[in-house]
């Protein structure tokens, strides 16, 4: 299994919200921060999108974006209106409605994801804050239509039908998230810009391939015929975290998926995260997460 895969398996994306919303004319609405995911596609029109960090960008009709744990940010339209509050017109979708005749009419698809407990710090690591991907692309076709697909077993009363919600979920995070990524924001270090690079792809491939081995950078370099240097080097840019340091939170990160199950024995977790004592593990485990992996498991039966 390819690394985007093994980390949206872990992620156990799931759909805590989504709504079709209409407005007419000149409008602005705001929202909250949050520290989860949120999509939206423009179906119909055209709105701005500013956000309190100073990033801003347009969204024409057909346009799709996903952006993780944005700040306060807003969407407005013809120079904006009065501000709405989102959750206000979700209650009330007549705040954005006009009686009067208009010709300028924006309809956009708003949601966000929810992610397992255990691992959904992950997602700050596998993106960008945002990403974009323009109307005109065959990436954004693709994701119109699963969308589409979406809202329509959304509101239907099929048999499997959170299943295949599920499904479609996994499959427009990763729609989105594969594709290039947009030239928006300061930082560009991602795993995903990692793993479109062809050596530090292969190095990342193999690692999550097997991450018993006892890697070392000479290693790894040499696996894909880099120096340590320029491997060392490359990798850092491209990812944002030295090799080995990006193997041990990714060791880490199985021992959290392994512990949340509560059905893998300890000395397999241990053996997993790359150390050959409990002990070992366990002092690590404190050293990373502030806890031991006993109380870990505790607060996650607590979470849910």
């Amino acid at each position: 299994m390819d690394p985007l895969s093994q980390i949206i398996g872990l992620l156990k994306p799931q759909a805590i919200f989504w709504r079709v919303v209409e407005a007419h004319g000149a409008w602005t609405i705001s929202f909250l921060p949050t520290d989860i995911v949120v999509f939206g596609q423009l179906i119909e029109g055209a709105c701005h999108v500013e956000r309190e960090d100073g990033i801003g960008f347009d969204l024409e009709s057909g346009d799709f974006m996903l952006m993780a744990a944005p700040p306060n940010w807003t969407m407005t339209a013809l120079g904006g209106g009065v501000t709405v509050d989102f959750g206000d017109a979700i209650q009330n979708p007549d705040l954005l409605l006009s009686s009067a005749h208009t010709k300028q009419v924006t309809r956009f698809m708003a949601g966000n994801f929810a992610f397992s407990v255990a691992n959904r710090d992950l997602i700050s690591t596998l993106m960008l804050p945002i990403v974009r991907v323009q109307g005109n692309e065959i990436a954004a076709a693709r994701l119109g239509a699963l969308l589409a697909t979406f809202g329509e077993e959304a509101t239907a009363d099929r048999p499997g039908r959170s299943l295949v919600l599920d499904r479609l979920l996994e499959l427009i995070l990763i729609e989105a998230l594969r594709y290039r990524p947009a030239d928006i924001g300061d930082g560009k270090s991602s795993l995903l810009a990692g793993l479109a690079d062809p050596r530090i792809g292969r190095a990342l491939r193999i690692m999550h391939a097997d991450t018993r081995r006892p890697w070392t950078l000479a290693a790894l370099a040499r696996e894909v015929g880099m120096s340590r240097s320029a491997f060392a080097s490359r990798f850092l840019q491209l990812v944002g975290i030295p090799p080995i340091e990006y193997l041990a939170n990714w060791r880490m990160t199985l021992a959290k998926s392994a512990l949340a199950t509560a059905e893998v024995p300890m000395s397999e977790i241990a053996e997993m995260a790359g150390f050959q004592s409990v002990s070992a593990f366990s002092t690590a485990f404190k050293r990373e997460t502030g806890v031991s992996p006993t109380l870990y498991v505790r607060s996650l039966q607590a979470a849910t």
